[in-house]
């Protein structure tokens, strides 16, 4: 789960932040997707129904970011990386007061984010204002950039800072998107080239990775048009180009050609994004996306056979089928 993290400290790491919930009072679940359910225990057995606790008092608490400064400390005493998983695990259990905040405060830490449908289901309140589809797969979601975390925004949350007509719930996505836009335009990426893996020498197998520590980075989908440039400068993108966002720090991309070799390069990068997917923390998606004249839409899909075998579905539109189906 923490692949970054030598074993000792990384069963450090579950051990304690276990011990601190369950000794906070909190029954938890771990997800598949590495986050952690954390809701109120409900007190003695038998008791009432009526006096469980609120769907809204449950936390969603990932652990990625806390890891990370765990191995930035590589040499630091059990004790230290203890008072840090403590602090960490305090200061989200504390839930932040966005009433209490103010409208600058409110502003500058608002962003948007690309968030799969499941956790946002797992977010508490209703997100109907705070959430827009994106590409069906994957929704922009409001949320707040704090020191500590990242806090998913519900309607409620949104309303103290003005949502009451169309134009101010606009203006609000427009100042999460610039700041979003500043944060990755201002990140830290390392672009690498990747070839052959699991399909071999096939010309067609081969893609860029793009990674970053920040945790915006598998939201750069939404600013393609601007941030390509900078990060593949060398890439034809006169024809498209496919991508995914397996977890938040990874983006895979391919240029659209023809034929066999872009039927190797669809086949590999689900090979390498599912592979992603379920290794890493923050997961979002395996499914590939093609952007192509300012439209971008998914167009793979990924299911399981009676034998347990993953089985790649492809449902191109008319330009990437006439892709498929020409040499050139």
């Amino acid at each position: 789960m923490f692949p970054h993290l030598p074993r000792q400290r990384a069963d450090l790491l579950r051990e304690e932040t276990m011990r601190y919930l369950h000794a906070e009072g909190f029954d938890t679940t771990w997800r598949p997707d590495g986050y952690i359910v954390a809701t109120p225990a409900r007190g003695q057995e038998g008791q009432d129904e009526q006096d469980a606790p609120p769907p809204q008092s449950r936390h969603l608490i990932g652990l990625d970011n806390l890891s990370l400064q765990i191995a930035a400390a590589p040499h630091a005493p059990a004790s230290e990386i203890t008072e840090l998983i403590r602090y960490f695990l305090a200061t989200v259990l504390t839930d932040i007061d966005v009433e209490a905040l103010t409208d600058a405060d409110f502003l500058r830490q608002l962003h948007v984010r690309l968030a799969a449908r499941g956790t946002l289901d797992a977010a508490s309140g209703a997100v109907d204002d705070a959430t827009r589809d994106f590409t069906g797969d994957l929704h922009v979601s409001l949320v707040l950039d704090t020191p500590d975390a990242i806090m998913t925004l519900n309607d409620e949350a949104l309303a103290a800072h003005g949502t009451a007509t169309r134009e101010q719930l606009a203006d609000l996505y427009r100042v999460g998107y610039r700041n979003t836009w500043q944060e990755l335009h201002d990140a830290s990426v390392d672009v690498n080239e990747v070839r052959g893996d699991v399909h071999g020498d096939a010309p067609g197998a081969h893609f860029h990775v793009v990674e970053s520590d920040s945790f915006f980075l598998a939201s750069a989908p939404l600013f393609l048009d601007e941030l390509l440039p900078r990060w593949l400068p060398d890439m034809d993108t006169s024809a498209g180009v496919m991508i995914t966002v397996p977890h938040r720090h990874l983006m895979l991309v391919r240029e659209v050609t023809a034929g066999q070799d872009l039927l190797d390069g669809i086949n590999t990068m689900t090979s390498v994004a599912l592979a992603q997917l379920t290794a890493n923390p923050g997961p979002l998606t395996a499914r590939l996306h093609l952007s192509h004249e300012g439209d971008i839409r998914v167009f793979t899909d990924i299911t399981t056979g009676d034998d347990g075998q993953r089985i790649l579905q492809i449902d191109p539109d008319d330009y990437l089928l006439s892709r498929l189906e020409s040499e050139n």
